[in-house]
């Protein structure tokens, strides 16, 4: 099952009902990160380059690739009713390696498709960047729908929030505000 992209701020999980049926199971992972083991092999030490590692282009992520399926594969036989990949998805970073990125966003859909589970995305400083710009969020909104959102299933509501606006938001003021003002809005009964 792909990839559930939300829109408008709002996730609806395919074959997820709102009301509460009963106990379900869904599976949290992080940091799938494909590229990263290449970034941690370099002698300046894992994100010490950030992302200006030389021959960084030519990475490849084998490792993460195999252990993916290997996660694609229990989520499977677990059979939850959704899985929550919480960033950082890719390790190119959006805005030094974008042709590496794409790569490794191609490959994370190859491997993800493979779910029969849909699998909702959470945004990471490596997706947006450690100070997100537009751009930066835009390309993240294009390739995994929105970067907060709220959704309901099965009586339980979840909020996923952009966590790099509160690390450094100087260059997405205006989208920090709106993110802000609409969390407030979701945490009010």
């Amino acid at each position: 099952m792909p990839v559930v992209k939300a829109s408008n701020n709002t996730l609806t999980i395919p074959g997820c009902g709102e009301e509460f049926t009963g106990e379900f199971t869904f599976v949290q992972a992080a940091d799938c990160q494909l590229g990263m083991e290449w970034s941690c092999e370099g002698s300046w030490g894992y994100g010490q380059g950030n992302g200006t590692e030389v021959g960084y282009d030519q990475a490849t992520w084998e490792h993460e690739k195999r252990w993916c399926r290997s996660f694609v594969k229990m989520v499977n036989e677990i059979d939850p009713v959704f899985a929550i990949m919480c960033g950082d998805l890719l390790d190119a970073w959006p805005h030094k390696w974008p042709e590496t990125r794409e790569r490794q966003k191609t490959d994370f859909y190859d491997i993800f498709n493979q779910l029969k589970v849909p699998l909702l995305c959470v945004c990471g400083n490596h997706d947006v960047g450690n100070s997100p710009t537009p751009q930066t969020v835009d390309r993240y909104r294009s390739d995994f729908g929105d970067d907060w959102y709220s959704f309901v299933c099965r009586g339980l509501f979840g909020i996923v929030i952009n966590s790099q606006y509160y690390e450094d938001s100087s260059g997405v003021e205006d989208l920090a505000r709106e993110h802000e003002e609409w969390l407030d809005k979701q945490l009010r009964p």
